[in-house]
């Protein structure tokens, strides 16, 4: 399913940044992969959740903190994905929850009315933690924020693929936003907002 995904992916839709853009969103998907197998989920629920992992971020509208870029981004998903019903909604609350603080999450999920509200959530998590492992790319993982044990095992993981991926494409293994947030916080200057 993975692969099918990947191959379907409408990259001219994927917000266009080296942080956001479809290097994340590919490793995106392969962590959603993971979480689906891990997990397990059946065949329509991980097919929901690389759609949610492939579009997460298409109502980015720059790389700085934005929790409401879940919201815009959900609300482009009809036309991307040609979901309807249950399984449009089910994948526009996670994706609408992805962007939110921790403390949102419940509540922006029952904000869909779905008809299962555990499906949703856990498609929500699983979203999360696959977006997440990739925060690799702006060097600030930490295991402990990510929901399942299985997703925190797969740090190491989710950092050699980054570095894999980066080496075969040319990109920068740091990149260097990193060194300069890195600088500005060794000078005691307060940070930019984080790039989530």
């Amino acid at each position: 399913m993975f692969r099918q995904a990947a191959e379907e992916l409408n990259d001219s839709v994927l917000f266009a940044s080296p942080i956001h853009g479809p290097g994340h969103i590919y490793r995106t998907l392969c962590h959603g992969a993971f979480c689906a197998l891990e997990e397990p989920l059946s065949p329509a629920d991980t097919r929901l959740l690389l759609l949610a992992c492939a579009y997460h971020d298409i109502g980015r509208e720059n790389d700085t903190l934005d929790e409401l870029h879940g919201w815009r981004s959900a609300q482009r998903l009809p036309d991307i994905t040609g979901l309807t019903g249950e399984e449009l909604k089910l994948v526009q609350a996670a994706v609408d929850a992805h962007s939110r603080d921790e403390s949102a999450l419940v509540p922006t999920v029952e904000c869909y009315h779905l008809a299962d509200l555990d499906r949703g959530l856990t498609l929500a998590t699983l979203l999360k933690d696959a977006d997440g492992l990739d925060r690799v790319r702006i060097w600030d993982l930490d295991p402990a924020y990510l929901r399942r044990e299985a997703s925190r095992q797969r740090a190491a993981f989710a950092k050699e693929l980054y570095l894999r991926y980066q080496r075969k494409t040319g990109g920068a293994l740091v990149p260097a936003f990193v060194q300069e947030w890195k600088r500005l916080d060794e000078e005691g200057n307060p940070l930019p907002p984080s790039a989530t």
